[in-house]
């Protein structure tokens, strides 16, 4: 198991707020945008923590990529007054695909910590 400093709280935290067939507003695209950043920050400060651990670092990449191509969809649509909930459901879908795959790689694949140590298959490393 990797030990690495994200819990389920702090995914949790960054959930998009939005569910199928939801008008996209402005409302979505901020809390998009915030959902997004608050994720990518926290994301860039344990990066380094999971980099030899292919199944994290790629989970992680896929969860902040579907929630960057969903704010920036939400933007594009908000801008160009469509507020049709059928032009953002494929980038929710991935969304919720890769929110699905980082929560169970959470609770199953690694105990969070607060340290920059890491146990992966039962091994420690520095």
């Amino acid at each position: 198991m990797a030990k690495i400093d994200f819990t389920m709280a702090d995914l949790q935290v960054t959930m998009l707020r939005y569910s199928e067939g939801m008008s996209v507003n402005e409302d979505v695209l901020s809390k998009a945008n915030r959902a997004y950043k608050l994720f990518h920050d926290k994301y860039l400060a344990i990066k380094d923590q999971i980099k030899d651990f292919d199944e994290a670092r790629y989970a992680f990449i896929f969860h902040d990529m579907s929630l960057e191509y969903f704010a920036k969809q939400a933007k594009l649509m908000v801008r160009a007054g469509n507020h049709n909930s059928l032009d953002i459901l494929a980038n929710y879908v991935e969304y919720t695909d890769s929110y699905n795959k980082l929560s169970a790689l959470i609770r199953n694949d690694y105990v969070p910590i607060h340290s920059n140590k890491m146990v992966f298959g039962g091994v420690k490393h520095d």
